[in-house]
């Protein structure tokens, strides 16, 4: 199991995932001061900005859980590498809906913070765990030619015999 490529990728992709599921992904700033801070399960602003209320972003929280399981599922399912191949694709459309989820909460939050204070200009900073579901999803195509490579080959050997 530990010894193919692909249970490694989709490990590092497991390991990944949690580190970005626990970490801030964003924040804004007014003026040079943070005035609000964006996270997987919350978004909480300061200051001015304080009095905007939100219900917190928890479907990014949640598709990176999915995420996070379907990978470790995928590990355990080494046995059948076509139910390992359908879940990693599976993990990958996941990943590229919590890109497209992000895109959308931040341009959300931004535009309502703006209408907070139309005036303050609004600045959005990313953190380094913005990039970590674009090289999990890096790591889920390499998986995906791994299990690939090891089914052509399971398949040339049942020729030969």
């Amino acid at each position: 199991m530990i010894q193919r490529i692909q249970t490694i990728y989709l490990l590092l992709v497991a390991i990944l995932s949690f580190v970005c599921l626990v970490s801030s992904v964003g924040y804004f700033t007014c003026a040079d001061e943070t005035i609000a801070t964006f996270s997987n399960f919350s978004f909480s602003a300061q200051g001015l900005f304080a009095n905007y209320e939100s219900a917190g972003p928890f479907a990014l929280g949640i598709l990176l859980i999915m995420i996070i399981l379907l990978s470790l599922m995928s590990i355990m399912l080494y046995m059948h590498r076509m139910r390992q191949l359908r879940l990693t694709i599976i993990s990958n459309i996941l990943l590229f809906g919590y890109a497209l989820t992000y895109i959308a909460f931040a341009y959300f939050y931004k535009e309502n913070l703006q209408l907070v204070a139309p005036d303050a200009v609004l600045v959005y900073h990313l953190r380094y765990s913005t990039v970590l579901p674009v090289i999990c999803f890096i790591l889920n195509c390499l998986a995906i030619h791994g299990i690939r490579k090891d089914e052509a080959l399971v398949r040339s050997l049942d020729r030969l015999r």
